[in-house]
């Protein structure tokens, strides 16, 4: 019986849904029922005979909640709207960057086209001034052969 509640309670609790709402409502209750015990406790005409340090306790239990990790919808709120525009900004800087190395890709394989072409020019001269070279000096030893 309790493995099954467990497995329930599990199960429930890692859904996004119920999870999200579960926080929201739980943080929402927890900072209502805080502000309503404050105002409570400065409404009443007893408050210094029974508890007079009431409104500091009170702070303190929000402190506490506060390092539990509750934080206020209003701060929340902020954070994830920083949180938005910053992957915004980041994928801005993303794309420049992409942006950049194609650029810079695309003039450093210029240069090195532009520098192989340049290579073998070189080497179809130097062949041609070989072949030159070879076809003179065969068509002078044919002169010299055909004069013995």
């Amino acid at each position: 019986m309790q493995e099954d509640f467990v497995k329930y309670m599990t199960t429930l609790y890692n859904n996004p849904l119920f999870k999200k709402g579960f926080q929201d409502f739980s943080q929402m209750m927890q900072e209502q029922g805080i502000k309503a015990a404050m105002k409570a406790w400065e409404m009443s005409p007893e408050k210094n005979k029974l508890f007079d340090k009431a409104p500091a306790f009170f702070e303190q239990m929000f402190e506490f909640y506060s390092n539990l990790g509750f934080v206020h919808k209003s701060k929340y709120d902020e954070v994830v709207k920083e949180n938005e525009e910053l992957k915004k900004e980041n994928e801005f800087l993303r794309d420049t960057i992409q942006k950049l190395n194609l650029k810079v890709f695309a003039e450093g394989s210029g240069k090195v086209q532009d520098a192989w072409k340049e290579t073998i020019d070189k080497q179809l001269n130097m062949s041609q001034e070989i072949t030159r070279n070879f076809l003179d000096f065969f068509t002078e030893m044919g002169k010299n052969y055909k004069k013995k």
